[in-house]
Formats: structure tokens, sequence, C-alpha cells
């Protein structure tokens, strides 16, 4: 290291300061620097830490830089140790849970004024009598749609008999029955399982009929004109139709029937849209090495084989990662292939990922978080060329096998024998044999 200012014993670059640790009550006398304890990049430490095994075990598992960089202070708060505004405040206020149906209402095939009167009815934040009484005006409320309620948000658009006759009606067009409990609950009937077109017309349906509502009520209430049911529909009809059109995703051939009920144009994908995608060996004298990672309930695992410009199997191995970020598995397994490369003295790599970040990550080296930053440093220092290219997950079927391997153990395997389970997808991505992406 250079220029090193930070204390080894009231420095916090342990995880804790060491004094703190073996509670040293003398120790803001003890004026020695970390730097010290680091010689020709190795750990060389004092009697009273070695005597200590918990705590030199755990210091000779740091990752210590190949060649000298500068120290650098970090906010652990942070992946990329840096301290912004928007971190400290993120710190000092905790961060409100996520909506869920933020992501929902606000689509390309949308209005945005309409999915903005969805949006103020959720806030509770249309200009409804309830709350322009709560805003001191005085007034005698009532539904201008029935005359049989004092006006609600509640009411006008879940419990009045007009509202009713819409979500009744647009139910039966759309296989459904909806939840009038609240206007987020109005969401829940959005099926998970289903083609991206149909979820984008339940989404129309519900913003577009909400949106009809508030139109129908301050006709009547501004304009002095009935709005009836029957045009109401025809509305609500025309704009799911349109947005449907619209709408760039795709169907698929069960859901023609639902389609047809709103007079929604099917849109299915088209034979063009099918993409072929070939595993291709590299050029002579590199090494190919394709990565892939796996979570499954906040544990990740992660898969690599390694093969040269014949296609022919090098090695590969699994490994389990534990409980870590998916940006953090990403980049451990491109550590680890550089790794194993410079183990085996394979001195021109070229890493396959479907990971487009892990692909950024060698263009720009603030995405490492501070962490990793002594270990991705010391990869460029094995002497290896490094290539890093993108694939689609449809031709990295080998590492995805490994990767599911992973979960089942505990650390890391190495094999010098192709797997018996890859035996069919090695064989299909050696000669050239197409896997097929459905975009």
């Amino acid at each position: 290291m250079q220029r090193c200012t930070f204390s080894l014993w009231l420095d916090n670059w342990f995880g804790a300061p060491l004094a703190t640790v073996l509670n040293l009550p003398s120790a803001s006398s003890f004026v020695t620097k970390l730097s010290s304890v680091i010689v020709d990049g190795r750990w060389r430490l004092p009697p009273v830490l070695l005597s200590n095994s918990l705590v030199a075990a755990s210091i000779a598992n740091i990752t210590l830089p190949m060649t000298p960089l500068l120290d650098k202070k970090v906010w652990l708060h942070s992946l990329d140790g840096v301290l912004t505004a928007k971190q400290a405040y993120l710190f000092l206020q905790r961060p409100p849970p996520p909506l869920e149906w933020s992501a929902l209402v606000w689509r390309q095939c949308i209005p945005p004024s309409h999915s903005f009167v969805y949006w103020r009815l959720i806030h509770r934040n249309l200009p409804t009598d309830e709350h322009l009484q709560a805003r001191g005006c005085t007034l005698v409320s009532v539904c201008v749609l029935r005359y049989r309620h004092d006006e609600t948000s509640s009411h006008l658009f879940l419990s009045c008999d007009f509202a009713v006759g819409i979500w009744t009606w647009l139910g039966s067009l759309l296989h459904c029955t909806f939840d009038l409990q609240s206007a987020e609950s109005l969401l829940q009937c959005i099926p998970s399982p289903g083609s991206s077109q149909v979820r984008d017309v339940f989404v129309a349906s519900i913003v577009h009929a909400v949106h009809i509502i508030w139109i129908a009520r301050n006709v009547v209430r501004f304009g002095n004109t009935k709005h009836s049911l029957y045009s109401a529909r025809n509305s609500i009809l025309a704009s799911v139709s349109l947005s449907g059109s619209l709408s760039a995703v795709n169907c698929t051939p069960s859901d023609t029937s639902l389609l047809e009920n709103l007079c929604v144009p099917l849109s299915f994908r088209r034979y063009k849209d099918i993409v072929p995608v070939v595993w291709k060996a590299p050029t002579a004298n590199w090494i190919e090495v394709n990565t892939d990672g796996s979570v499954q309930n906040t544990m990740a695992a992660c898969g690599e084989i390694f093969r040269d410009h014949r296609g022919t199997f090098m090695g590969c191995f699994a490994s389990n990662l534990g409980s870590v970020s998916v940006l953090e598995a990403e980049l451990t397994r491109l550590i680890l292939a550089m790794e194993y490369a410079g183990r085996f003295q394979w001195h021109s790599l070229w890493l396959e990922s479907d990971s487009t970040s892990a692909v950024l990550a060698f263009k720009n080296s603030s995405m490492i978080p501070f962490r990793f930053r002594n270990r991705w440093h010391n990869c460029f220092q094995l002497g290896i060329t490094v290539i890093c290219s993108h694939i689609y997950r449809e031709g990295n079927c080998c590492a995805d096998l490994l990767a599911t391997i992973g979960h089942r153990l505990v650390g890391s395997i190495w094999f010098d024998s192709l797997p018996s389970s890859m035996s069919l997808d090695f064989f299909r991505e050696r000669h050239g044999l197409p896997n097929f992406r459905f975009p």
C-alpha cells in the first residue's frame, strides 16, 4: 500500500477497531500504522495478534493487492464505498416500502392523463366532496351519478351502482371478478401467469374504467348533462381497444377469446422474432469460459465451463456462494474464472456471460463494490488477456446446469471430466445445434 495513514489499532479496517475487539485500554497511545504489518504483499502480524487465533485467521482471509494501491476511506453502507447525499438520507431515514402497483399503472400503451387519475385515486387526492370538506369547503355532499349517497372516493369508484355496473360488465369481458374493497385491490385480478399483452389489457381496462367514472361524474356536475352507463361502456371499450393495439408485446392463441371480447387486435409473436442462439468456439489459442449464476431464496451459486478453440472440454467448476446480492454473485463468478485461468496458465481468456452487468464491469470499474476491490485488481496482475462478451442464456446451457449443481454443494468443486448430466447440452453446443430464444 502507498501513503498509508490508517492506524492498525484504532481505525475500522477489520470490521471493528482492533483495540475494541481485543479490549486494549491503552491502545490510544499506539501509533502503529497498518502498512507496518504488510511486507511484500503479505501479512506480518505482531505477537499480540497472533496470540488470538480467531482474529489472526480473519485477518489472513483479507485479500491484499498484488501491487500497491492507494488507501481509500469507504462508507460501509454503500456498494462502491462512496458517501453521497442519497446514501446519507437512506441511512438516517428508513426508505418507505415499495409500491407494487406503481410499476403497473404507468405503461406506454395507456395515456398518462388516465393513469394520473388512478394514481390520484390511490393517493386519495382527487377533489371529491369528502376531500373538499376536509379542506374547509362548506357544501352538501351527494353522489351526482345516482343521488343516493354522499360523495366519497370509495363510494364513487367502488360501491356506487354506476361503478358496480361498470366493474360487473368489465369482469364478464375479462373472465374475472374484481375485488371492490379498495382501489389497490382492483389490480389483484391481473393474471400473473399469462401473456404480456393480456396483462397490458387488464391494466388498461382498470385504468380506463376509473378515468371514465371520473369523467362521467364531472360531466354531470359541471356540464349538467347525464352520462349513461351505455356510453361509459362504449368509451371504455374504445380506450381499451386502442391501448391493446398500441401494446408492443405479444399474446398466445389461448388469449384469443378474451382479446376479441374487448375488440383488441391480436399480436402474435412473429417468426422473425424467434432468434436461434448458437454457441461458437473462440479463435485459436484462446480459452472460452461460459459463466452463469443462479439465486434461489437469497442463496446464490455459480458455474463455469472452460473450452478451447475446438470446443474441447478443458474443465469446469460449480460453487455455492451463500447469501450475497445478485451483483456480488455476478462479479464473484468473473473473478473465479480469471483466478482459475491464472492457476492453469491460460493467458488468453474469453469470458461469456448472459449478464449485461458483468460485461459492463470491465468497462466501468466504478461498478465494482469496494469489498471486491483488491481481488478484482489482482485478477489483472495474473498476466492474462481478458475479453468479455454477452451471450443469451439459451446459448449458455452448460454453465446454467453447473450453477444448478452449485446449489447442492458446500463450497466449490472442480471437475476434470464432464459431468454426465451435461453431456447432451455439451454435445449440442459443440456441434453448433441451436437453441431458440422467444423474445
